[in-house]
């Protein structure tokens, strides 16, 4: 005890030195702790670019440039890609005033138009805009999708009137917001409107349903394909259709009150005008050769199952008159 006090400092100093010593070993432990990490992730990296330089092939100045002509040939695949879209300008401005003369218009006219054809259409037919119809006030959101699905309805139809069909049964499309009954059978329920990652281009669900004769449905199918829009065909059910009445009638078989001039004939055959009811009953063929083949037509109900694909460019008008701005090129407006 004597040395102590005698050597008091030099005690205290040994003592202080000792938890220095101690300190630097547990903060050497540490350190040698993350310094092994740091090594186990240097190697992880190293054998990562091990396997870059032996890689086939080698990310030298040539390949580097042959992966940006790649790069170059798939942007101008997606833009010839983006061309063979129908494009249809989105309107801006609309309001529902507007819309809700454009509808009427346009509903009227593919009425008149089917009158002026001979293409049957289901009583009071709203053509998938019966609701819109009904309710005084649309959301403003939901204006420009109506009018796009408008443009695609007014063009399907087109197609289906050039092909004389026998009458149309239905046409289906996807719901917009909220003013579309989800208990109606006007909707795919099912789908929704997508748009391609890729291109870019939105992709429109429909579903329609005619019935007519296998010419005729030759000719819609060739309407389809010829339009300049992309019409991608996903299904197509072909069945037995529901035959017109065949019984006879003692209207006149002349052509007054048929709509655009149709022949009485052909009004007969379809059930225009007041010759409804005036179809023949059909006369069994029989073939006037041995084992020949009797071919005889039947009306047939077609459900075909589509998507439309195409381009949305910027706004293209202003105002109230943005409810006539320029739809996809299939409705031939």
């Amino acid at each position: 005890m004597a040395w102590i006090k005698r050597n008091l400092l030099f005690v205290v100093g040994l003592a202080v030195a000792g938890l220095f010593l101690l300190a630097a070993g547990f903060y050497f432990y540490q350190s040698w702790d993350g310094a092994q990490t740091a090594y186990g992730d240097l190697q992880t990296k190293t054998s990562a670019l091990d396997a870059i330089v032996a890689a086939d092939p080698f990310p030298n100045p040539e390949n580097l440039k042959q992966v940006k002509e790649e790069q170059q040939r798939v942007e101008d695949f997606k833009k010839a890609a983006r061309e063979r879209f129908g494009v249809q300008a989105k309107p801006e401005g609309l309001d529902n005033a507007a819309f809700k003369g454009l509808l009427e218009s346009r509903l009227a006219g593919l009425v008149r138009e089917a009158e002026k054809t001979g293409v049957k259409l289901p009583d009071k037919y709203d053509f998938t805009f019966g609701e819109q119809r009904k309710v005084l006030q649309i959301p403003d959101k939901a204006l420009v999708p109506l009018v796009l699905h408008l443009d695609d309805i007014t063009g399907l139809c087109r197609i289906l009137y050039s092909a004389r069909v026998h009458s149309l049964v239905s046409i289906k499309r996807t719901t917009v917001g909220t003013n579309d009954s989800n208990s109606s059978t006007d909707f795919l329920l099912a789908k929704k409107v997508t748009t391609n990652a890729v291109t870019g281009a939105a992709i429109y669900p429909y579903e329609i349903s005619f019935q007519g004769f296998s010419s005729e449905l030759s000719a819609v199918l060739a309407g389809l394909k010829d339009a300049p829009a992309s019409y991608n065909i996903k299904t197509l059910n072909v069945e037995r259709g529901v035959a017109a009445d065949s019984s006879a009638s003692s209207v006149p078989m002349t052509g007054v009150g048929l709509p655009g001039g149709v022949s009485p004939s052909m009004a007969a055959r379809y059930g225009v005008g007041p010759y409804a009811r005036m179809q023949q009953p059909a006369v069994a063929a029989t073939p006037t050769r041995p084992n020949e083949p009797v071919l005889e037509p039947k009306l047939l109900r077609v459900t075909i199952g589509l998507d439309i694909v195409k381009l949305t460019t910027p706004a293209a008008s202003t105002g109230t008159n943005a409810a006539s701005a320029a739809p996809v090129k299939t409705t031939g407006q």
